[in-house]
């Protein structure tokens, strides 16, 4: 009486007599009287399927309930059936094989298409699934597609072999398809984030097969996930809910969405040559865009309205910033107190020197850590041989450039006069190599804190009208006094009670020691005393 039950569900469900009779192999006559049975009886469907198996069968069967007792035959093979169905499933095992195994035993037994009818039912009942409801903003299913892409090289024009991710919601059935270099953790990251960028918002689960990039050791009881891919789901705010092995059904939707991407996607770019990966997947969207406008079959609606009418309203709202992938390398501080990076060196306090540490990175900004401390960070800078160092690790030697000190120097000129700054200007243009000129100037400014800032003035002065350049010079300058013609006078200073005057010093010999009339009796002093 299940089958007389199952007659009347799809009966009342819309199905037509047609129909019914094809689904449980039965007569179009036999289905017919079934239904004006039911429908003469006046009875709803629910009061109809609580009655006993003898009421049914006196009511749509009539007369008495009897039990057919199979056959001898029917018995054989009934207990033959379980053995077969296992040894289907293996390969290179067919129906016909088993038939003819099963009729050498059995000469009298059924025929090949009565066999064949038989065994097929069997394997139905016994792998009979139950139905699985989806909810709307709850999971995303994601998977590789078997048969990949093919693009060419920009720069070398060889062809290249590409992987073709695809996504699904399996409430709306709304399918996001994308090419990508390989089955790496970086593009499986890269791809998922571009699906729910895709589908506009996140659902509270993503459910991969058993990707390599995605569970690092699969368990029917709680999967190891893949640190990365779950700090990308954290990052989103997603739980990462891996397909059970060797479960079809829990990954059914997606393998069919890589069928339907077989058909529509694959078909549309068939032929068609594409240089790079952009050039693949701008065609891919396209295809994708047409693919879920297309109304789904035996309905009135496409996926895209379905996800819009259903769905939209119930995944939860994207974060602000998108994920950044970060690496995990360890390295040894060198004695310089530098790590390395690709190449690039990255400074670290001196008291490190010597010990491991551990550099997190991405592609913007590089972290260093030894043990849970936090050490440094930096900006990420891949260019070889180069060295990034922060003034706060006080890391011996000399940093920085010598445009930048030279700049320096002249700001600090400038603070004190224009003639020192024009100077020291005129010091580096004949220096020509920018380390002596650096030297140089540093050590004229320093001459400050032995002749005081106005000899210091006057003797840059002095300098500079004798086309003398270099620190040397200046020196000598200041210690023979030559810059004293170059100091202010005392009418330069003013004479008012207010203004206070320049006090002598005692090296200073004055104007007056240098004019001509003095010149030839000062060179005769100096020459006795040398005696």
């Amino acid at each position: 009486m299940a089958k007389l039950k199952n007659v009347l569900r799809c009966y009342a469900a819309g199905m037509g007599i047609k129909e019914i009779s094809s689904a449980f192999t039965l007569s179009r006559n036999t289905v017919r009287k079934y239904v004006r049975a039911f429908q003469e009886s006046g009875l709803s469907l629910e009061k109809v399927l609580g009655m006993s198996d003898e009421h049914l069968y006196g009511m749509f069967v009539g007369g008495k309930s009897r039990t057919k007792e199979p056959s001898a035959r029917r018995v054989e093979l009934d207990a033959l059936l379980p053995e077969y169905a296992v040894r289907l499933r293996q390969k290179g095992v067919t129906v016909r094989k088993l038939f003819e195994e099963y009729s050498q035993g059995h000469p009298d037994g059924y025929r090949h298409a009565n066999f064949g009818i038989l065994l097929r039912r069997y394997m139905l009942q016994t792998k009979a699934v139950g139905h699985v409801e989806h909810y709307a903003g709850d999971q995303m299913y994601i998977d590789f597609a078997g048969d990949r892409l093919e693009v060419t090289d920009e720069f070398t024009g060889n062809p290249r072999q590409v992987e073709v991710f695809v996504a699904i919601l399996p409430c709306s059935h709304y399918t996001y398809c994308e090419a990508v270099w390989s089955q790496r953790k970086e593009d499986l990251i890269t791809a998922c984030e571009n699906a729910l960028h895709f589908f506009g918002d996140t659902p509270v689960a993503i459910v991969p097969d058993n990707l390599k990039a995605a569970v690092t050791r699969s368990d029917r009881n709680e999967p190891v996930i893949n640190e990365e891919f779950e700090a990308f789901a954290e990052h989103y705010g997603c739980a990462i809910y891996p397909a059970r092995v060797r479960h079809p059904r829990d990954k059914a939707l997606v393998e069919n969405a890589v069928r339907l991407m077989y058909r529509s996607v694959y078909a549309d770019i068939e032929g068609l040559t594409f240089r790079g990966l952009d050039s693949l997947n701008s065609a891919i969207r396209d295809s994708l865009k047409k693919f879920n406008a297309v109304r789904m079959a035996s309905r009135d609606y496409s996926r895209r309205e379905l996800f819009e009418r259903t769905e939209a309203d119930y995944l939860r709202p994207l974060p602000a910033v998108r994920y950044q992938m970060k690496e995990r390398r360890t390295a040894t501080v060198m004695r310089n107190s530098y790590v390395t990076l690709f190449k690039h060196h990255y400074s670290v306090p001196k008291e490190y020197i010597g010990k491991r540490v551990d550099i997190v990175y991405d592609a913007e900004t590089l972290e260093i850590f030894h043990g849970l401390r936090h050490v440094a960070t930096h900006h990420r800078d891949d260019t070889p041989y180069g060295y990034t160092q922060k003034s706060s690790h006080n890391l011996p030697g000399r940093h920085g450039s010598y445009e930048k000190d030279l700049g320096e120097i002249f700001q600090r000129a400038a603070s004190i006069d224009n003639i020192v700054l024009a100077y020291l200007k005129e010091v580096a243009a004949h220096k020509r190599y920018l380390p002596i000129a650096f030297r140089s100037c540093r050590g004229i400014l320093s001459l400050e804190g032995k002749f005081g800032l106005e000899r210091l003035v006057a003797a840059c002065a002095c300098a500079s009208q004798a086309r003398l350049y270099g620190y040397q010079d200046v020196l000598g300058i200041l210690e023979k006094g030559d810059d004293a013609a170059f100091l202010p006078s005392a009418e330069d200073c003013g004479t008012d009670a207010g203004e206070p005057k320049l006090p002598r010093h005692k090296n200073i010999r004055g104007r007056e020691y240098f004019s001509k009339a003095n010149m030839s009796n000062n060179l005769k002093t100096n020459s006795n005393e040398n005696k």
